[in-house]
This record gives structure tokens, C-alpha cells and sequence, in this order.
């Protein structure tokens, strides 16, 4: 990774299980543009930003549990601890992005991540 900020490598591996394979290429193969970086990482946020996969079943699980509720709760539990562990990942993106992006291209991160407010 040539001219990859330091801090590209441990990020990229906080990132890795959350993201595709073919994302992760792209991040190794032009880790030292920093146009592509900026890409990558408005995109990985914007993935991460909505439920994964465990949260998805969880949630359809407890549904279908019905009354039961001891099933509901358990999980309703395990949506929680996905839902926590894809914001960790989530503060980690946010916080590790101003070490890896220029200094011009961290304001087009933030807005980037910003809500947009057209409907």
C-alpha cells in the first residue's frame, strides 16, 4: 500500500468483517489515492449505517415469536448487541477518517455523512 496513510492498514482491518471483499480490493489496490479513500470510507458509512444482516433476523425472529416472550427478549437482545457493535464500527470510520484523508478532503467526508435533508 504505497503512500497509504499509516493509519489506512488498522483501519481498513477494523472495517474488513463489515465490508465486501471486492470493497476491501479497492481499498488495498488505491490506498494511496486519497479521492478513492475518501470513496471508500463515505461508502462504508453509508453501508454501516443501516441494520446488517444479524440485526435483519433478529428482528424478524422476535417477531415471530410471538407471545414467547423469553424468546422476543433473547432476541431482542441479540439485534441490540449487532445494532451496538455496527456503531462501534461506525465511531471507529468517523474518528479514524481525519487520519487518513487530507486535510481538503475531511470537510467532503463530513458532509458527505451528513444527513441529507431532500426527501
Amino acid at each position: 500500500m504505497a503512500d497509504a496513510p499509516a493509519a489506512w492498514e488498522p483501519l481498513l482491518a477494523s472495517l474488513q468483517p463489515h465490508v465486501s471483499p471486492e470493497w476491501v480490493r479497492h481499498a488495498r489496490e488505491h490506498a494511496g489515492q486519497g479521492w478513492i479513500r475518501l470513496i471508500l470510507l463515505v461508502d462504508a458509512h453509508n453501508q454501516l449505517s443501516n441494520p446488517g444482516v444479524a440485526e435483519k433476523v433478529a428482528l424478524t425472529m422476535a417477531d415471530l415469536a410471538g407471545d414467547r416472550e423469553r424468546e422476543v427478549e433473547g432476541w431482542n437482545q441479540i439485534q441490540e448487541k449487532a445494532r451496538d457493535r455496527r456503531m462501534e464500527v461506525v465511531a471507529l470510520l468517523v474518528d479514524g477518517a481525519p487520519e487518513v484523508l487530507s486535510d481538503d478532503l475531511v470537510p467532503l467526508f463530513a458532509r458527505s455523512i451528513e444527513p441529507s435533508s431532500i426527501a
